[in-house]
């Protein structure tokens, strides 16, 4: 491998981030301006680069007379389309699921979760993502506000879901009955890799966000509250339980590791942090795929698109009436 000419500046960066000798450091250096090269690249062709149009609810499917709303929110380094649409450009949530539920309104809700970007990343907290999430939310509902929810939650957008319902559940928010109304038409939530207690790689991602701040701008914030054991995951699952007791749960975990860096591979979420300790009630369910093929399915005959749409069909059918009791 030929010699590469490496700043001194970008060296002495990368020995802060992680004791290393100049010549790993400056392999190291050379491997991420290649990775953030390729991940510019990979912006190109089908995956559109994503706009701040992107961002906040789109509907896939009015439905007939609907009955029941399907909120779908994506996780980290995601979108509120491309997180959910195979590599054959379908996406279940618009071109399956309105099959089989056809009284069903199939919204998505997009966010800014970069972690990394060449134009700029958001400093939004989980809590901040939250809270513009419910309050659009309850604008989009002021016509029907309680139209029966289901919530369908990938990896991140699992955590920023529990805490959007803490909020409308919380006393602070007594006085808005538009938000209490959401946590009261809420029937159940459906968990894509969400990791709970914290997910596998976070420090090698915060390390590599920090290397590829030197050329890019990237955002570790959201990353550390996702470590394992993390105080922010402990207290946001805390207020959780405490305010979800009645909700049907259902959680998917990935069967298959995910490629990473260097040809490696991993579980990002692997069952015991996709699962809630101690929620005796919820479902627990295998995906055969990896943490971001979990949430993409190529066909109605999918077998995992089966399992979602089975649970689904299944509790929109009580839907109505459980929220009648309440």
């Amino acid at each position: 491998m030929p010699k590469t000419s490496i700043p001194n500046h970008l060296l002495h960066k990368a020995r802060m981030v992680h004791p290393l000798s100049y010549e790993s450091a400056a392999t190291l250096i050379s491997l991420s301006i290649g990775l953030a090269i390729l991940f510019k690249l990979s912006s190109r062709g089908k995956s559109k680069p994503k706009q701040r149009k992107d961002h906040g609810f789109i509907e896939l499917s009015a439905g007939q007379d609907p009955t029941i709303d399907i909120i779908a929110i994506h996780g980290l380094d995601g979108h509120r389309e491309q997180s959910w649409t195979a590599e054959n450009e379908k996406l279940w949530l618009k071109d399956f699921l309105p099959n089989d539920l056809p009284n069903a309104r199939i919204l998505s809700y997009g966010y800014d979760a970069d972690t990394r970007s060449f134009i700029q990343t958001s400093s939004k907290t989980i809590s901040h993502h939250a809270e513009d999430f419910v309050e659009r939310l309850s604008q989009l509902r002021r016509m029907h506000p309680r139209r029966p929810i289901i919530f369908l939650a990938h990896s991140l957008g699992g955590i920023i879901l529990k805490r959007a319902l803490v909020l409308c559940h919380s006393d602070n928010f007594e006085t808005d009955r538009t938000l209490r109304d959401i946590s009261t038409s809420t029937l159940a939530v459906l968990f894509f890799g969400t990791p709970h207690s914290g997910a596998n790689g976070i420090q090698l991602a915060e390390w590599m966000g920090r290397l590829f701040s030197v050329f890019m701008y990237t955002n570790t914030r959201i990353l550390s509250d996702l470590n394992r054991d993390s105080p922010k995951l402990e207290d946001i699952q805390r207020h959780y339980q405490s305010a979800t007791r009645q909700l049907s749960t259902i959680f998917f975990y990935e069967e298959y590791e995910t490629p990473i860096l260097g040809g490696r591979t991993k579980l990002i979420v692997p069952r015991h942090l996709a699962v809630i300790p101690g929620d005796n009630k919820a479902r627990v369910t295998s995906m055969h795929a990896d943490h971001c093929e979990m949430v993409k399915y190529t066909s109605a005959d999918d077998e995992n698109y089966c399992k979602v749409v089975d649970y689904l069909v299944e509790l929109s059918e009580r839907a109505k009436a459980t929220v009648d009791e309440n």
